[in-house]
């Protein structure tokens, strides 16, 4: 089993700017719910075989949507995609 490198700094911040642009009028308390939950969707996705971009993207991206989906049913479509794919990207260590 191999190590599983950290997560970009650079990412993080990115998934953090997501879930405030996302949840701005929500309190700290569901930012920081959901911001966790990002991130063990992030470490999910990051499991993979990081030879294979596309699963860990879609590992990352699907468990995101799921837990999210389970933990605040509130939040609409568009932001449960756009959280979802912000995880992927941070998965991937990608920026924007």
């Amino acid at each position: 089993m191999s190590a599983v490198s950290p997560v970009p700094f650079e990412s993080l911040t990115a998934l953090s700017v997501a879930v405030d642009a996302h949840l701005a009028d929500r309190g700290p308390q569901t930012r920081a719910t959901v911001f966790s939950l990002c991130i063990e969707a992030v470490a999910f996705g990051r499991e993979a075989d990081a030879g294979d971009r596309d699963v860990v993207d879609i590992r990352a991206r699907s468990s995101a949507r799921l837990l999210l989906e389970l933990s605040c049913p509130e939040l609409d479509e568009h932001s449960l995609d756009m959280l979802a794919s912000a995880c992927g990207r941070a998965a991937l260590g990608v920026r924007a």
